[in-house]
Order: C-alpha cells, then sequence, then structure tokens
C-alpha cells in the first residue's frame, strides 16, 4: 500500500463559520446547514485529492472519536430544557455516518464509504480496513482521515479522557492517499500487525535505531518505553479525538524503516510497519 498524497489540519478550536469560508475556496458543494464536523472532513479530504486524478473505484474511510460532538451536546442540551423542539438539521447532524457520504459528494467519488470508530484504534482500524481493501481489489484507491473536533466546548470534557491527559484539544482533520501503485509514492505502508498482550507485541518486534510515533496509551506505558529505548519516540503537546493519529502523520515526515505503535486500554497493540 503506497501513499502518494497527505493534509494536515490542525487547529486550536475555531468557528464553523471559518471552516465555511475556507471550503469554499475549494469547492461549490452546499454544506451551509452540515455540522463543523462534516464540514472539518470535507475540507481535509478536498486538500488532500486537490493535485490528484482520482480513480473511480475509490474507498473512503473515515476515522472519527467523537463524531459530531458539539452538535450532540447542543441537542441533548435542547432536550433537557422544558418546552423546547429540535430543529430538523440539528437531529441530522448528529449523524455520525453522514460524513462519508458527504466527502464522496465532495470528490465525486462513486465506490464504498464509511465512517470507522474503535476506542483508541479508530484510525489505525480504518488504516488496516483500507490495506485490506486494496489487497483484496475491492478497490483500486483509498482516502483514509481521521476527524474529530475540539473537545473544548464540552463541559466537563477531561472526565472522559485518561488520567494522564493534559494536552490541549484541537480540532482535526488528516488525510491520506494511497494505491498499490510505488510510482512516486511518499511513502509505503509495509504490514499493520494485531497483537493480544505486550508479549506477543516484544516477541515480534524488532525494529531498533528507528524513529516509532505512539499514540497516548502507548506513550505513558513506562515499560514499552524501556522497551523502545534504543529507538527514538515521536511526542506532541497537541491532541485530538483520533487518539495520535497526528504522530503517525507527523512519521511520515521522517526516513527509513518506520513504526508506529498504537495501544489501547485492554493493553493490545496495534503497530503499523512503514518504509520511506
Amino acid at each position: 500500500m503506497y501513499i502518494h498524497s497527505i493534509s494536515n489540519i490542525l487547529n486550536s478550536n475555531k468557528q464553523i463559520k471559518e471552516y465555511r469560508d475556507e471550503l469554499k475556496k475549494l469547492s461549490s458543494i452546499n454544506l451551509r446547514r452540515s455540522s463543523k464536523f462534516n464540514i472539518l472532513a470535507v475540507y481535509g479530504a478536498l486538500l488532500c485529492t486537490k493535485d490528484i486524478s482520482l480513480e473511480d473505484n475509490i474507498g473512503i474511510y473515515v476515522a472519527t472519536e467523537s463524531g459530531p460532538i458539539s452538535d450532540v451536546d447542543k441537542v441533548l442540551s435542547i432536550v433537557n430544557e422544558p418546552n423546547n423542539m429540535i430543529m430538523p438539521f440539528d437531529f441530522l447532524n448528529i449523524n455520525t455516518n453522514n460524513v462519508s457520504f458527504y466527502v464522496s459528494k465532495a470528490i465525486n467519488a462513486n465506490g464504498k464509504n464509511m465512517v470507522i470508530t474503535s476506542k483508541n484504534f479508530s484510525f489505525e482500524k480504518a488504516l488496516q480496513l483500507s490495506k485490506f481493501d486494496l489487497e483484496i481489489n475491492e478497490v483500486t484507491n483509498v482516502l483514509v482521515g481521521a476527524v474529530d473536533e475540539s473537545l473544548e466546548n464540552i463541559k466537563e470534557y477531561k472526565t472522559y479522557l485518561p488520567e494522564f491527559f493534559n494536552k490541549n484539544p484541537k480540532d482535526g482533520s488528516l488525510w491520506l492517499y494511497a494505491n498499490n501503485n510505488p510510482v512516486n509514492a511518499l511513502a509505503k505502508i509495509d504490514d499493520i500487525c494485531e497483537y493480544s498482550n505486550f508479549l506477543e507485541f516484544k516477541n515480534s518486534f524488532n525494529l531498533k535505531n528507528s524513529i516509532i510515533s505512539l499514540n497516548f496509551h502507548a506513550l505513558f506505558d513506562e515499560e514499552l518505553k524501556n522497551f523502545l529505548k534504543n529507538n527514538k519516540l515521536l511526542s506532541s503537546d497537541d491532541f485530538f479525538g483520533c487518539d495520535r493519529a497526528l504522530s503517525f502523520f507527523e512519521l511520515l515526515k521522517h526516513k527509513g524503516k518506520l513504526a508506529h505503535i498504537a495501544k489501547d486500554i485492554n493493553n493490545k497493540f496495534i503497530v503499523i510497519y512503514i518504509t520511506i
């Protein structure tokens, strides 16, 4: 699986109007009443594909942890207030599955599209599925995104995050376009492996003197970091919902045999092996 294009939007919490204005520079698609989440996703996807001649059978995979969280919070606030009524578009905008349809429409795609969420592994699972679909020729090219809004406006949001969380949440829309063509590729995803526990992972992983990116649960695992001490570990002060997809995109700035390691709360691991 060869990556040919990437886009990386990461901002402090912005108003929806700002993203609408940016989107208008790229597309005439009408998302006037759509959610910030949908607009953020479409904007990132269009940035990633703006210089690419897309093949017809493209698969679209949108990973998210929180989906249109601002709209969900708004609807719940309305429900909890007496004599208030939910408006039609408020209700429609809490449907997470809308986002892949809007991305497909924006890039005129006719292939499969879907939204994937998997606690701590949302982006990794989306990438894994896209790679599998390429391998079995279900699609000929893929567009994979990690999209989440900032949690800043959600009351007491830190109570839902790991105890070690102390980062400022950002709006994020990170995308990559890939296919099976090695010509002029930016990077190759060699393999995506799953391990049910640390011992299984440790017995398989053998990269040394390399650059490794980690998700949050992996970043705060001292035993894991000690095992990886001969490698350079990437870290960041930024955070958005798709846990450390950001660090994977930082990894793409480097060269060599690299790896992205994600760990969940049950000590399971997903490792993405990359050559750049």
